[in-house]
């Protein structure tokens, strides 16, 4: 038998939070095509930013679940988000808009995931209890 525990009040906004993270991260996709940064910078925006769709993505659709969101993946994805902050100056991005574009993409998503994450952590979730249930 499980215990039945809330949840935090703020799921909602962790949903709409995250949703928001899902859609800067195609932005990221399709400003690569967008902008036409050098290859590396190319490949690194698709990938990178479809991670940051898909997790922030699932983390949206997990938010209204009594578990609420993933800590992990919101921690993932505020690191990717760093990522992206920085990959303009390890890639060399010359062209102003895809330079500009990823540094405040990865800013935003930075900042949101991570505030996704500190307030996951406080999350009261389902837990297990040691005795199995009888019938």
């Amino acid at each position: 038998m499980s215990e039945s525990t809330t949840t935090n009040g703020d799921s909602n906004a962790s949903g709409y939070i995250s949703a928001a993270t899902a859609i800067i991260g195609a932005w990221i996709v399709v400003s690569a095509f967008l902008y036409a940064p050098p290859a590396a910078n190319f490949w690194n925006d698709i990938i990178v930013g479809a991670a940051i769709g898909i997790i922030a993505g699932y983390n949206a659709v997990k938010a209204d679940d009594r578990e609420g969101i993933n800590t992990g993946g919101a921690s993932l994805v505020a690191l990717l988000g760093l990522w992206m902050v920085i990959a303009p100056f390890i890639f060399e991005t010359v062209f102003e808009g895809a330079f500009w574009s990823d540094v405040v993409s990865g800013a935003l998503v930075a900042i949101l995931a991570g505030y996704n994450a500190y307030q996951s952590r406080g999350t009261e979730r389902r837990t297990r209890t040691a005795e199995p249930e009888t019938r």
